[in-house]
């Protein structure tokens, strides 16, 4: 049986129409309902009517251990992250309509023309409200003790601050490395994805991190840049083999020096975000009293005129 519907509802009557985690009675809409399996995808589990429970979508997060509980200020900044998720796709998706007219991809009359140049204005002033939402957040009374430090860090705006305070739960992140990894910079882009495997890493933070890197490219006075560019001219005379795609769209191996422009650059903005997240790590940790270490440069390489968070701007 494929129908998912079909095994909800046979699933649900089997459990008397109550969660299977939580003993909450389960709404009507089986949209709101979700299926999980006893045995996991990954132990070659499918959704059968044996091998299949139904939850309530918090108790099933909360089983795979992705339910996040935040304390209630901090719940309203992700609100309002959330709400302005929904208004920029909108506002993304009426942009590419608009833009497939100008290419002539597509043939838009000038009334439906019309209509999406007017459709746009209100999300865009939704986006604005939102915005001045979020910077009045950050200043209020019982903010995190982390926003100070956060904003004061040139290059980090509002958006930023608050992408980073709602997506990282710093107390599961017990080393800056796990927090590379759970935002999936710990690799390159071609090794971040396994076919059956799940994972990859969390792309609202690597968008948030990467629009963050662009600002920082540009600005000559962040401290950041230096990471930035030192990296990528190592990389331009570099002889060590990587993986790179050819003009082919071929993955093949060549030397740093050798590889497109554009590689060595997304090579040395990943470099930037690392540490950019590695200090975020040690001054969050330390302002929320958990514990820090030594970073691995230091203390397994040996490393020494490591630049400290104070340095870049962190308080």
């Amino acid at each position: 049986m494929t129908n998912k519907i079909d095994i909800k509802k046979l699933v649900e009557k089997h459990q008397k129409r109550l969660c299977a985690l939580s003993g909450e009675t389960l709404p009507d809409d089986y949209s709101l309902v979700d299926t999980h399996r006893k045995q996991h995808k990954a132990q070659g589990g499918t959704y059968t009517e044996e091998n299949t429970i139904v939850a309530t979508p918090r108790a099933h997060m909360a089983e795979h251990g992705t339910l996040r509980d935040r304390e209630d200020w901090l719940e309203q900044l992700k609100s309002l992250m959330d709400d302005r998720s929904q208004v920029m796709k909108l506002i993304f998706k009426i942009n590419n309509q608009l833009l497939a007219g100008e290419r002539r991809t597509d043939h838009l009359s000038e009334d439906t023309e019309a209509m999406l140049n007017e459709a746009l204005v209100l999300p865009e002033k939704r986006l604005t409200r939102i915005d001045s939402a979020i910077t009045k957040h950050l200043k209020a009374p019982d903010r995190s003790v982390l926003v100070d430090s956060l904003m004061g860090v040139r290059g980090v705006g509002p958006v930023t601050a608050a992408g980073l305070l709602v997506y990282i739960d710093l107390e599961k992140a017990d080393s800056p490395s796990a927090l590379w990894k759970y935002c999936g910079l710990h690799c390159a882009s071609h090794q971040r994805y396994e076919k059956g495997v799940a994972g990859g890493g969390n792309k609202t933070l690597r968008t948030i991190l990467y629009k963050w890197a662009l600002c920082m490219e540009k600005d000559v006075k962040n401290p950041y840049r230096v990471v930035y560019e030192q990296d990528k001219a190592r990389r331009e005379v570099s002889d060590k083999l990587v993986k790179s795609y050819n003009t082919q769209g071929k993955l093949v191996e060549v030397a740093w020096k050798d590889t497109k422009p554009s590689h060595r650059r997304g090579a040395a903005i990943r470099v930037a975000e690392k540490h950019f997240l590695a200090d975020f790590w040690m001054v969050g940790r330390e302002l929320l009293g958990l514990p820090t270490r030594t970073l691995y440069v230091e203390q397994i390489l040996n490393h020494d005129g490591i630049i400290k968070p104070a340095e870049r701007g962190w308080i």
